[in-house]
């Protein structure tokens, strides 16, 4: 029997090319000793909120709060900022990147965010920081050359990338990572 719930979030996808796909594999080189899942490129995006469980009645709902509540931005390229962690400083979890501009995810967010609070979903208090992951830390074996590597690479990280749309995902999770499909989309302007 299916479930009666679908592991949902709301994210802005983003596509990478050339110069970054290089950092990325030079990257993953680099730490090709530490036990590390990286983020597959073709799924890449920055999450705006993470709704969970959510009820396969409430899926068209939020859709229909989505397109009726979120000004349609202009299509947006942001600069990519630091490359970093999350987490505790000896015991990483999560590399990322950022970027040099934060306000349009910021505007975003909250839009969505009232967009939920109209369905039942109330906005949560985490802190939001917007972010791309490039992958998720199991462990390591040196601390020390992993924050190296970090700040060695930090440069080859630079360029912009462009939002073209926000999409309300279903996320599948299984032993060779999420699987995500389109649930409903806006396409930016």
């Amino acid at each position: 029997m299916e479930s009666q719930y679908y592991r949902t979030f709301i994210a802005a996808p983003l596509h990478v090319e050339g110069q970054f796909l290089q950092a990325r594999q030079d990257l993953i080189t680099a730490l090709k000793g530490e036990r590390i899942s990286w983020t597959n490129p073709d799924q890449y995006h920055v999450t705006l909120r993470f709704t969970g469980d959510t009820k396969l009645s409430d899926i068209k709902r939020i859709g229909s709060a989505m397109h009726a509540n979120i000004h349609v931005p202009e299509r947006t390229r942001l600069e990519l900022a630091e490359l970093a962690s999350f987490g505790p400083r000896k015991r990483p979890r999560v590399l990322w990147l950022g970027f040099e501009e934060t306000d349009f995810f910021d505007l975003l967010k909250a839009e969505v965010d009232r967009a939920l609070a109209l369905c039942g979903i109330p906005a949560n208090e985490e802190p939001f920081r917007a972010h791309l992951t490039l992958g998720r830390v199991r462990s390591l074996q040196n601390l020390q050359e992993y924050y190296h590597t970090v700040e060695a690479m930090n440069q080859q990280f630079s360029g912009s990338v462009l939002f073209e749309k926000l999409v309300f995902f279903r996320s599948i999770l299984g032993p060779r990572g999420p699987e995500y499909h389109v649930l409903d989309e806006i396409v930016f302007r």
